[in-house]
């Protein structure tokens, strides 16, 4: 989940909880409560160092013209690829199943829009221009499912080949690509640095839009058997430093909003991984591979697997168990999204419109969690009711606190009503509503869901037109009329402080929930309408209730 959405949800709903509590209830009850402090292990930090950057990898050098332009296709049960001999580079990827191309041709991100997986011989060819990603590459057709590119180069004296051969199978969601470097000369090669890098691709699938939040591309590694994810953008990103970071690492690879490509190392592990944050467009990742000297005649050669697809965890452990956190699913909150993506699922087959499903859904958690509510509800209406009585014990009591305090509890409970009631119903649907928005936000299931009229898209804000770069949502200016509508009904004749965060409270929700996926704006609404429909009976059924004095 997107961290920084994920904080400021859970601050607005802290927000309307302590407002439930402090101004829902007629006086702030003093109370004593054993203090919890929770204690957050960090991890142990890795050292991370500047690298020093060569001056130049001009021992390496590019022998003359290579092959000529050509392309071939594969085509799997999973998806449709297509190969390109300029920069031995997959130049489109469809995913069969759901007819969606990753490959997005040029863009602000990558100027090539291509996935070349490029062989760096040296660390300053990974942060500058040049090597082998621009040049046409020999190809050669070895069978249906397997392609070779290689390229011929000078290393000082000494001439060198480079291979990167492509293998596909009709069975897996994944295929596998090997770098072979061979040494054709008669003196001992030692590269620029003594290590070779990798790196996947500067961009990954549709609807990237670096000025928002949710749609940017992260760099992600697994290192030391920890999942890391470096995220950057939005509209105070700005540049950064190169930096080093040592350690085994597993695999690497980029994240956007649905899709993954990952590099998983075959029978060996990276040293260390560079990160290049000098563009506000993100991060560009390379895993370091040590080499020795390659001897006259011999060669050396790394193999990896190739993973490119949406964040489908049970896709990722076929690939292999280490990929699994690559799926981003914070691990408290993974059962219930796994449940309420099963059950908006399962609605969807009777009615065939995620906007529906997410409307019944609503109504099947509000009947679940009714017997609560309607006690809840009850108690915070016969508490209202009470006021009159609590001031009375103030005044007769200001100068005897402890007095005065148990005259007030005697009177709740007289009454049976508890003060802290009406927070447990929000309580309650809180993990419902983050499992909701790590859905939408992650899961490609609800992507390009639309609902009806001018929602075409449940994972995306219902913008309905712009003006000067300024998005125009409806969905969001709706639930804040009806979270106004269910509070004031909540609170009944609210004065003073009260009447201000009556006010402030739905003008606060319009701010967080702005840009929010209009699915999760949705099913807040759903519940707010619910909830009127429900304080209107019990508004009706409250007022033949007789309320004993203290």
């Amino acid at each position: 989940m997107e961290k920084r959405a994920v904080v400021a949800i859970a601050l607005s709903l802290a927000v309307w909880l302590i407002w439930s509590y402090f101004f829902l209830k007629p006086t702030p009850q003093k109370q004593e409560s054993p203090s919890q402090e929770t204690r957050i292990e960090e991890k142990a930090k890795v050292p991370e160092k500047k690298p020093e950057i060569p001056a130049a990898a001009a021992a390496l050098s590019v022998q003359g013209t290579q092959g000529r332009l050509e392309s071939f296709t594969i085509s799997t049960a999973k998806y449709k690829a297509v190969l390109s001999s300029k920069g031995a580079a997959v130049s489109s990827f469809v995913l069969k199943d759901r007819n969606i191309e990753l490959v997005v041709g040029e863009n602000q991100f990558n100027a090539r829009g291509v996935f070349d997986f490029p062989l760096h011989l040296s660390e300053a060819e990974f942060l500058g221009k040049g090597g082998l990603d621009d040049i046409i590459w020999n190809a050669e057709k070895i069978s249906e499912f397997q392609y070779r590119f290689s390229a011929n180069l000078t290393a000082g004296r000494s001439p060198l080949r480079v291979e990167k051969t492509y293998t596909f199978s009709d069975k897996n969601d994944y295929f596998k690509l090997s770098f072979r470097i061979l040494n054709q000369g008669q003196e001992e090669i030692n590269l620029p640095g003594r290590s070779i890098i990798v790196s996947p691709s500067d961009f990954l699938g549709p609807h990237m839009d670096f000025n928002n939040s949710y749609n940017l591309l992260s760099g992600i590694y697994f290192m030391n058997n920890s999942f890391e994810k470096l995220e950057k953008g939005g509209l105070f990103s700005q540049g950064g430093d190169v930096k080093t970071k040592e350690g085994a690492t597993q695999w690497i690879g980029v994240m956007s909003r649905y899709f993954l490509l990952i590099m998983l190392p075959e029978d060996f592990s990276g040293t260390s991984v560079i990160t290049d944050n000098r563009k506000v467009s993100g991060y560009r990742t390379g895993l370091a591979i040590p080499v020795e000297a390659i001897k006259p005649g011999k060669d050396l050669t790394k193999s990896f697997k190739i993973y490119i697809g949406p964040k489908d965890k049970e896709v990722l452990r076929a690939v292999d168990e280490k990929l699994i956190d690559a799926a981003d699913v914070s691990k408290w909150i993974e059962p219930i999204r796994d449940f309420l993506l099963w059950s908006l699922t399962k609605i969807n087959m009777l009615f065939g419109n995620f906007g529906w499903s997410l409307v019944v859904f609503s109504l099947i958690t509000k009947i679940i969690l009714l017997p609560l509510t309607m006690r809840s509800t009850e108690s915070m209406k016969k508490l209202q009711a009470l006021n009159p009585q609590i001031t009375e014990i103030r005044a007769k009591f200001k100068d005897k606190p402890d007095q005065m305090n148990k005259k007030i509890m005697a009177l709740y409970k007289q009454n049976k009503v508890n003060p802290l009631s009406g927070c447990l119903p929000l309580l309650l649907q809180m993990p419902f509503f983050f499992a909701l928005y790590s859905a939408l936000i992650n899961s490609i299931d609800l992507w390009q869901a639309p609902f009806v009229l001018w929602i075409k898209d449940l994972s995306l804000p219902d913008t309905i037109f712009t003006v000067m770069d300024f998005n125009v949502n409806v969905l969001p200016i709706i639930m804040t009329g009806t979270t106004y509508l269910q509070q004031k009904m909540s609170t009944g004749e609210a004065t003073g402080q009260q009447q201000k965060m009556l006010m402030f409270m739905p003008l606060f929700f319009i701010v967080i929930f702005w840009n929010m996926p209009s699915g999760l704006v949705l099913y807040w609404i759903m519940q707010n309408v619910l909830q009127i429909l429900h304080q209107l009976y019990i508004n009706r059924k409250s007022n033949g209730t007789a309320l004993q004095k203290a």
